[in-house]
């Protein structure tokens, strides 16, 4: 078969375009240091690293989100471990309290500091985090979730949600609580009731906390809650006591008083104190519950240390109440003992989630160098065959080139 000279020349001149991109090509894989530069040089191998790469991006966000969940738990249990250092002091007033010793100036002296423990519990509940928000309003963080109406009692004015982050796929811990279920529902030692002002309320009228003086009474309008309500009975400055039925509302009349602000009032066992200017039809209700929030058990205990008496009536009034505040305090104690063991198992279930999401990361990063990192030592022994192949390539065509019939003449 003849061979032109130009089929010589095209045959050496492709040979050595197709070895030096072969050399240009591995220069590229070991200056970017990966076996595939595009999609194209293996679709399998492309899909299996954009897999790996998402999968490494969810760790990455979980990761994040472990983070702030500690950073998150951690705050709220220190905050609890404030209440629980509180609680040990309150205690100790408590117990004091039934000092048969003591007069009417240490037990005064008593329910200020049991009223200064209870603001300071309140700003214990007000805590804030890092960006400002606070902890335990549920979703309403950007509002203190424990207020004190004009009467002395601390409402809780959150809602009830829990925040979530995800740890993990199909992971979610609490990170936020609310105040309602750590610091509120704490189950009561009685039948007990927690004061509300009239939503509809026109007036400046307000009620204090309250307590129970005489249980039976009490006990014997429970579960329905009692409503003063002010419709004039004996004259402007009056109110009606009613029970009102829990499950079908109706009223029946238990007394009518004269209101006189700030001065105590007694109705059905239990004893409050109405402060401020009510209007007319204005109501305050006295609403039946078989949970006592701990702020509430503290200032009932100052209440009953400052305006029981030494009569006989007095000391047994208040000997009944030290006796109900410390059983209160004992549950009130469980209860934020069982919230910190609560804490402390999501803060375990956040420190695997970061051992599992650490795990899963180096296992996809060993997959994906397997899959995607150049071999640099295979490439650079590639990368010198290729120079040597495409040097000889070259040579050769050089003296391919230089054959001549003149140079025979």
């Amino acid at each position: 078969m003849r061979i032109a000279s130009s089929q010589l020349f095209d045959s050496g001149l492709r040979g050595i375009q197709d070895l030096q991109s072969s050399v240009a090509r591995t220069q590229q894989e070991i200056t970017a240091g990966k076996r595939q530069l595009s999609p194209a040089d293996d679709p399998a191998a492309a899909t299996l690293i954009d897999r790996i790469q998402q999968d490494a991006a969810r760790s990455d966000q979980y990761l994040r989100n472990i983070d702030v969940a500690e950073r998150d738990l951690r705050l709220e249990e220190s905050q609890i471990a404030s209440v629980e250092d509180s609680l040990f002091r309150v205690r100790e007033l408590f117990v004091a309290a039934g000092n048969a010793a003591y007069g009417s100036s240490e037990r005064a002296s008593i329910a200020a500091e049991l009223e200064a423990k209870a603001l300071e519990l309140q700003g214990v509940f007000n805590g804030q985090g890092a960006n400002g928000e606070y902890l335990f309003g549920g979703y309403r963080g950007e509002a203190p979730p424990f207020v004190t109406r004009p009467g002395g009692a601390v409402e809780y004015r959150g809602d009830t949600g829990q925040r979530y982050l995800q740890v993990s796929t199909g992971v979610d811990i609490a990170v936020r609580d609310n105040g309602q279920e750590l610091f509120d529902a704490i189950p009561a030692a009685n039948r007990t009731f927690i004061t509300r002002t009239g939503a509809a309320n026109s007036g400046s009228g307000n009620i204090d906390t309250g307590r129970i003086v005489d249980q039976a009474a009490y006990d014997a309008v429970y579960p329905d809650d009692v409503v003063l309500r002010f419709d004039a009975p004996l004259g402007p400055d009056s109110f009606s006591a009613y029970r009102r039925d829990r499950s079908t509302g109706a009223l029946s009349l238990i007394s009518t008083q004269a209101f006189v602000p700030g001065v105590s009032a007694r109705v059905a066992g239990a004893e409050v104190k109405l402060v401020g200017t009510p209007a007319a039809g204005d109501e305050f209700v006295l609403e039946a519950s078989n949970r006592q929030p701990l702020i509430t058990t503290i200032q009932r205990m100052a209440s009953a240390l400052r305006l029981s008496d030494d009569s006989t009536q007095g000391r047994a009034e208040r000997g009944a109440a030290i006796a109900e505040g410390l059983s209160n305090l004992t549950l009130a104690e469980s209860h934020i003992f069982a919230k910190r063991a609560d804490f402390g198992s999501r803060l375990n279930l956040v420190d695997a989630a970061r051992a599992d999401q650490q795990q899963g990361k180096l296992i996809n990063q060993e997959l994906l160098s397997k899959v995607q990192d150049l071999d640099f030592t295979e490439a650079i022994s590639r990368l010198s065959y290729q120079n040597f192949v495409l040097e000889a390539a070259q040579r050769s065509l050089a003296k391919v080139a230089g054959i001549s019939l003149f140079d025979y003449l």
